[in-house]
Order: C-alpha cells, then sequence, then structure tokens
C-alpha cells in the first residue's frame, strides 16, 4: 500500500489538517524534477555544470516546506502532550480526592468538598454503592483517556514515517542525498520525534488502572484499555460482510416471491384501488415493522459513508469505541429481519391454505411481538449493548426535559420525527389488537380519538422540551428557543390538521361546513409556514450552509470544507434542493389521499418511506457538520466527566459547549481547506500551487471499524 493512502486510513480525522502534507511535499517534489529537467536541457551544453549546484537552485521551496512542517507538528504535538500531562494529573487526583471524601463520610463525619461546602455522612450501607461508582466512572475515564495516548502515539509514528518516506524520495528522484541528511539533523531530533512522555504517560495509565481500579488484575485492565488493532477489525469485516451478502440476498429474494403473490392475489380482486376492511390492519401492522428495519438500512447506508468521508460519528454519538456495530452489522441485522417480515407476509398472504381456523392478521401480531420483545429482552444476546443504549436514549427523550441533552438525544428525537407514522401505527396495533379486533380498524382511527392527536404531536414535543431545556441550561435564546419555535409550529399544524379533518367528518348538515373550509385553509397556511421554517433551519443551522464567516469564501453559499463526494459543490446544491422538495411531501396527501385518486393506507405508505430517505440524507450532511466542528477543537475522545455533578456545574459546562461551538464559526483554519498548506515561500508560484488537499480521501480512525405531521387527513410533516 502507498504511505498517502496507508496515511489517510490511519490518522484520527479530527486532527486531519495538523498530519503532514505528505500528497503537498511530493507534488512539488516532482515539480520541481519537471523544471529541473527543462533546467537541464536548456543548459546541456554547459558540461561543467555541477549537479549538486543544480539540486540547491531547485530544492529550497521542497526543503523550506519540510522545516515549516516539522515546526508546525512540533507545535501541535507539545499542546496535546501538554493536555495529556494536565489530564493525567487531574485524573489521578480527583479520583484520590473522591475516595477521601468518601472515605470521611463514611466515619459519620461532616467534611467539605472542593469549593468548601458541606457535606454530610453518608449511611455505612451506601459507602460500598458508592465506592463501585467511583470506580467505575474513572475506569471509562481512564480508557478514553488512554486511547487519546494511543492517538497521540499513532501520530507521532505516522509523521516520523511519513517524514522518512519523503525524504528518502526526494533523494531518488533528485539523485541527491539531501534529504538523508535532512531527515538525520532535523527530524531526528525533532521534539515530535525523540519525546517519549507520551510512551510514559501510557505505562502510568496502565499501572494506576491495573494497581489500583482494577485491584492488580492486568488481565481485567488492559481488556478494559484495548484499543482494537485494524488487522482484527478487518478480518471481522470479512466475516460480516457474508452474513450480510448472505441476508441481503435472502431478502431480495423475498422480496420477489412476495410481488409474484401479490399479482395473482390482486387478480382476484375487482378494484385495485381498494382494500378489504380485514387487510387494513395486516397493512398498518407489516408498514411498522417494515419501516423500522427500512430505517435501519438507511442508517448502515450513513454509517458507511460516514466512515469512508472520515466522519467519527463514534465521537460524535459518546459511543464506546470498544463496543459498536459497524454499517455491516446494521445492514446484516436489517435484511435478516426484512427476510423474516417477508416470510411473515407470505404467510399471511396463503394463510386461507396454511391455516384456515386462523385470522390472516394473526401473522403480523405475531411478528410484531417478537420484534418488539426482542427489542427489550434484557437476555445477553442480539447486540445487548446497542439495544440497550438505544432504549436509555428514547427513555431519556420521552422522559425531556427533565434530562440534560446530549447530541445523542437530539439526534434520535430527529429520527423520531421521520418516524411519526410508525408511532402511530403502534398505536393503532395496540388499540386494534387489544380492543376493537372484533370491530373493524374505524374504531381506532377516528378523527375524534384525542389519543392519536397526542401521539402525532410527540416527536415534535420531544424537540421543543430538549431546546426549552437547552435554553434554560445555557440562558442563550439562540438558537435554542428559535429551534423550539419550529417545533411549535409542527405542533400547531397537527392540531389545525386534526380539525380540520373532524370538521371534514362532520360537514353534513352540522353547521362546520364553512368552518371546516377555513381551518383547512389555515392548516396550508401553517404548513407552508412551517415547513420554509424547518428547511431554513436545516440548510442554516444544522448544516451549517450559507456560512457568512466563511474565511476563504471557495465555496459560496455552503462553507469552507465539504466532505463528501470530493467537495464537489453541485452535489450540495442538489441535496438543499432535493431537501426542499421532499418536506413538501405533505402536500400528495391532499391532492391525493383526500381526493380519493388512490386509498390513504397507500399514500401514507409512500410518503413514509419518502420522508425516510430524505432523513438519511439529512443525517449525512447533518454529521458532517457536527464532525468539522469537533475537527476545530481538535477533539478525537470522549469526554468524561469526573466530577460531583451540580447544578452550576451543568450550566458551566453547556455555557463551555456552546461558547466552543460559536469559537470554531470564528475561527481562522490552520489551512485552507480544499486547497491545501503553502510549504515554503520560495521557488515559482506554480510551484507552490501545485500542492493538492490531502484531506480529500477518505480516512476512518485508527481504533474504529469505521414539515408537520398529521393524524386524519394523514398530511405528513417532518421536522
Amino acid at each position: 500500500m502507498k504511505f498517502g493512502t496507508e496515511l489517510q486510513a490511519h490518522l484520527t480525522p479530527e486532527w486531519r489538517q495538523q498530519y503532514i502534507e505528505y500528497e503537498g511535499l511530493k507534488t512539488l517534489l516532482f515539480s520541481m524534477l519537471d523544471n529541473k529537467q527543462e533546467y537541464q536541457e536548456e543548459y546541456s551544453e554547459n558540461e561543467d555544470e555541477d549537479p549538486d549546484v543544480l539540486n540547491e537552485q531547485f530544492d529550497h521551496s521542497f526543503f523550506e516546506g519540510v522545516m515549516s512542517e516539522i515546526k508546525r507538528i512540533n507545535v501541535f504535538f507539545k499542546e496535546k502532550e501538554s493536555d495529556a500531562q494536565t489530564r493525567y494529573t487531574k485524573l489521578t487526583a480527583e479520583f484520590h480526592r473522591q475516595l477521601e471524601l468518601l472515605h470521611h463520610q463514611s466515619l459519620g463525619k461532616e467534611t467539605s468538598d472542593i469549593k468548601g461546602k458541606k457535606v454530610v455522612a453518608v449511611h455505612p450501607a451506601r459507602i460500598k454503592k458508592l465506592e463501585n461508582k467511583i470506580y467505575e466512572k474513572f475506569r471509562m475515564a481512564f480508557s478514553e483517556y488512554y486511547l487519546n495516548l494511543i492517538l497521540l502515539q499513532n501520530y507521532q509514528a505516522l509523521n516520523y514515517t511519513g517524514f522518512r518516506k519523503i525524504l528518502k524520495k526526494y533523494d531518488k528522484v533528485m539523485e541527491s542525498k539531501r534529504g538523508k541528511k535532512c531527515f538525520a539533523a532535523h527530524v531526528r531530533g525533532s521534539y515530535f520525534e525523540k519525546s517519549k512522555e507520551v510512551e510514559k504517560l501510557i505505562e502510568s495509565t496502565e499501572k494506576f488502572v491495573t494497581n489500583i481500579l482494577e485491584k492488580g488484575d492486568r488481565n481485567k485492565a488492559m481488556q478494559k484499555l484495548r484499543v482494537p488493532p485494524l488487522s482484527g477489525l478487518e478480518l471481522h469485516e470479512h466475516s460480516t460482510t457474508f452474513k450480510s451478502g448472505l441476508m441481503t440476498g435472502l431478502a431480495v429474494c423475498i422480496l420477489i416471491v412476495i410481488i409474484i403473490a401479490s399479482l395473482i392475489k390482486d387478480k382476484i380482486k375487482t378494484d385495485e384501488n381498494s382494500l378489504d376492511a380485514d387487510e387494513i390492519p395486516a397493512l398498518v401492522a407489516f408498514r411498522c415493522t417494515f419501516l423500522l428495519f427500512f430505517f435501519t438500512v438507511l442508517l448502515s447506508w450513513n454509517t458507511y459513508g460516514w466512515r469512508n468521508a472520515g466522519v467519527n460519528h463514534i465521537l460524535i454519538f459518546e459511543i464506546d469505541p470498544r463496543n459498536h456495530l459497524n454499517y455491516l452489522q446494521l445492514l446484516t441485522a436489517a435484511m435478516l429481519f426484512l427476510f423474516l417480515w417477508g416470510v411473515t407476509l407470505l404467510l399471511y398472504i396463503f394463510s386461507p391454505l396454511i391455516a384456515p381456523a386462523m385470522k390472516p392478521e394473526t401473522w403480523p401480531l405475531i411478528f410484531f411481538i417478537i420484534v418488539f420483545g426482542l427489542l427489550i429482552l434484557p437476555a445477553p444476546i442480539f447486540y445487548h449493548s446497542t439495544r440497550f443504549w438505544l432504549l436509555r436514549r428514547i427513555f431519556r427523550i420521552f422522559t425531556a426535559p427533565i434530562f440534560d441533552v446530549q447530541f445523542a438525544d437530539f439526534f434520535i428525537a430527529d429520527q423520531l420525527n421521520s418516524l411519526a407514522t410508525v408511532l402511530l401505527d403502534i398505536s393503532f396495533v395496540l388499540c386494534y389488537y387489544s380492543t376493537y379486533w372484533s370491530q373493524g380498524e374505524g374504531a381506532c382511527t377516528a378523527p375524534g380519538i384525542w389519543y392519536r392527536i397526542l401521539i402525532a404531536m410527540l416527536p415534535p414535543w420531544f424537540r421543543f422540551a430538549q431546546s426549552v431545556r437547552r435554553y434554560f441550561t445555557t440562558s442563550d435564546w439562540f438558537p435554542h428557543l428559535v429551534n423550539a419555535g419550529k417545533y411549535f409550529s409542527s405542533i400547531l399544524v397537527i392540531a389545525l390538521a386534526s380539525v380540520a379533518g373532524i370538521i371534514h367528518k362532520n360537514e353534513s348538515g352540522t353547521g362546520l361546513t364553512l368552518l371546516g373550509l377555513d381551518a383547512f385553509a389555515a392548516y396550508v397556511a401553517f404548513a407552508c409556514i412551517s415547513t420554509l421554517y424547518a428547511y431554513w433551519w436545516d440548510i442554516k443551522m444544522d448544516w451549517g450552509f450559507l456560512d457568512h464567516t466563511s474565511t476563504g469564501h471557495k465555496n459560496k453559499y455552503l462553507r469552507d470544507e465539504l466532505l463528501y463526494a470530493g467537495g464537489k459543490k453541485f452535489v450540495y446544491f442538489i441535496i438543499m434542493g432535493l431537501d426542499l422538495a421532499l418536506r413538501c411531501v405533505w402536500t400528495i396527501n391532499i391532492s391525493l389521499a383526500d381526493w380519493q385518486f388512490v386509498h390513504k393506507q397507500y399514500v401514507i405508505t409512500g410518503t413514509a418511506i419518502i420522508e425516510a430517505i430524505r432523513r438519511a440524507v439529512w443525517n449525512f450532511i447533518r454529521l458532517e457538520n457536527e464532525h468539522l466542528n469537533n475537527c476545530g477543537q481538535f477533539r478525537a475522545v470522549r469526554d468524561i466527566n469526573v466530577r460531583v455533578i451540580t447544578e452550576h456545574t451543568k450550566h458551566d459546562e453547556a455555557k463551555d459547549e456552546d461558547s466552543d461551538h460559536e469559537d470554531m464559526k470564528k475561527r481562522v483554519p490552520s489551512a485552507p481547506p480544499g486547497g491545501g498548506r503553502k510549504l515554503g515561500s520560495g521557488g515559482k508560484q506554480r510551484r507552490s500551487s501545485a500542492i493538492s488537499n490531502s484531506s480529500k480521501g477518505s480516512s476512518a480512525p485508527i481504533v474504529t471499524s469505521p414539515g408537520p405531521a398529521t393524524v386524519d387527513l394523514n398530511l405528513n410533516t417532518s421536522v
């Protein structure tokens, strides 16, 4: 593998701009070679010309660039090394302080915390539990700290290898020994190469975790601190690739069989645009589970795209880098359940032949119970840690605004806004199969059912509550209250849609016909406003486009750095247009379902799939923007808070987080994004401009594998 490719595959994405500009130096070197050959041809008659003198005339800009790179890397490495030293001192001191504080409390004495506040004694029965919490908290903190040290050590090794490779290439191309001399004089003696502080910190961390946190059990300590090697991940991916391919093939085959079976069944029906009353509950139950699995397939697509573009989603979501699902595992799980979903659908279609005594709609109920039962199954099987991570996040979302809001919380809440149809379908399935099985589907979808209106309002309410919580935590009305207004407009649209639907159902002789027309017009007007509001928030706030503080102004109407599609601007403009078009999908409900061109259940299914696709595209750009914010702060691992949390510290941390985000927008990048760094000031302008942008290549972290919802009118909204 060429070193340029190896560098892109092993670098830490958040530090991308701080590595050696290997591709830029290589481009400059070959540009110099072309100039040298032209010069030699021009002066070939002068046989007395010394080759070394010629080299000196053409290598000034190259070695100036090398020295500039060494200096820049030394500065960054010193800064990160100093941070690591400070972090180790603080972690160990805080650990001993908290144990000492707990010891005083265990003696039944009143003592004081770090700020001098009185801390009352603790009952002896709680001491052991509190001690275990302290140990677990610091195990997690030291594991993230250790990961940061490994990344820093990897930074040393990659840059050292990069300088060795490029200077060796210089000697070979220019037929000189100056590269070797430069390497010996400047690279080997540079601070980032000779410093052993990171190695000492790694040893100290291993000893502390082994002797203190794990009571001398080194195997257990190293298991906590382990950093998965790339070779191990590749072997794991090969085995998972086979499973994902197998499951995908089975899912496609079962889909073909379902299409053929449906065509055969439809030949019996006289009206192709109708649904039998007993088919609607089955359609809703099947749609509910299908949308979940289809959305999981889209998430695997997201994960694949994030990994290839170097977007560190593991850090953004605060996931344990040692234990998480990669895109192949997500795809395998989704395709497995899509295959089982297809088998269940075939059993439903041919139920009169297979089980004549059983109602056909029993099959989707069985599958529904299996899926959601497996999701909450406490047994340590089928990605137990991932399932319960998701359940904890969902609990935090449903209890908003009680808990502090983290990125994963509001990101998943955004996904729920695009899965509003799934929540309504779940409520229908519970209603129909528990109470009204014998009364038909109408009893569970009537316009006046209050809980369906509340369920439709839940997704925007979650984000509204989270935004309000962020406001009270930070005291910043912008962007939090403005964002809350966006979701309040969605709640208002849902309410208007519900009123319009109820009036529409009662238009004959009730005196509400005119009011019905007014309510419908108000619904359309507010739906348009809400759609434009949400779209502006997408492109300006969530995606970071229309950035007037852009330093380079290279990508007009976008932002300086673009990671996908090689930074091609037209792709991003297409995505912006697509987002607006798909946000207007609620108009399809008006034009088709409510004018009865197509059965409304078909329309709901189609618009729900379209909204899921729009959200998947939105996810790409949203994570890209968040990743670039992390890159601006050079944040490569999770920040594990080990302090005793109070309301005051929560407020301070939230303010710091927001100020860091604003500083990132104003920050002048260390290198012009998309244009490379100017290595040296000597030589022709053509030589310096020839440096390519090495940040465009894909990379992966060294330790990772890498409009308003409606109720009765079914006018789908997404926020």
